[in-house]
């Protein structure tokens, strides 16, 4: 019980700063403001992490974020499996990092879940209203293309985009 009441303490912390500096706008200065008060809530986070407003994360506690990470408005983020973002790591706005899924059986959906980790490499951008499912690991400078869904794993250096994501090109 202790453990769920830290968990559930621990996300609702974190909303809480993230609600009251809503109010500042997404520009420069408010976005290093609102990294500085929120990184102690992760389970680690590096030097220079900015967040914009609007951002949604669940089990913070399980989110290891690097040096000069930039998470954009807008983004929603499930901690439950556990997730890496690597240093100099962009998330563009509205995007779904999620590292657990629903369970299908009897022929339907179910509340039941299964979670897998998410590894995010370092000096990779994941371009606006894309998705990185569970289990996915993304290494090191790659180009999530906008609008992408990323449901395997994508070596270094490449560009990705699509529904699922395919190699566009590769990145030197």
């Amino acid at each position: 019980m202790k453990k769920i009441v830290r968990y559930f303490l621990h996300d609702f912390l974190f909303n809480v700063v993230m609600g009251i500096t809503a109010i500042l706008p997404n520009n420069y200065i408010s976005t290093n403001i609102r990294g500085f008060l929120v990184k102690h809530f992760f389970k680690k986070c590096g030097k220079k992490f900015k967040i914009a407003s609007g951002v949604k994360a669940l089990r913070v506690d399980n989110i290891t974020i690097g040096d000069d990470v930039y998470i954009a408005h807008n983004v929603w983020i499930n901690g439950v499996g556990k997730l890496q973002l690597s240093d100099n790591v962009i998330i563009s706005p509205n995007c779904v990092i999620d590292t657990s899924r629903h369970i299908y059986e009897n022929g339907q959906i179910t509340n039941k879940s299964h979670s897998e980790s998410i590894h995010i490499g370092k000096g990779t951008w994941v371009a606006a209203n894309s998705t990185v499912i569970h289990g996915v690991k993304i290494g090191e400078g790659c180009i999530i293309a906008a609008n992408t869904c990323v449901t395997k794993d994508v070596e270094s250096h490449k560009m990705v985009g699509g529904v699922p994501a395919k190699i566009i090109k590769e990145l030197k």
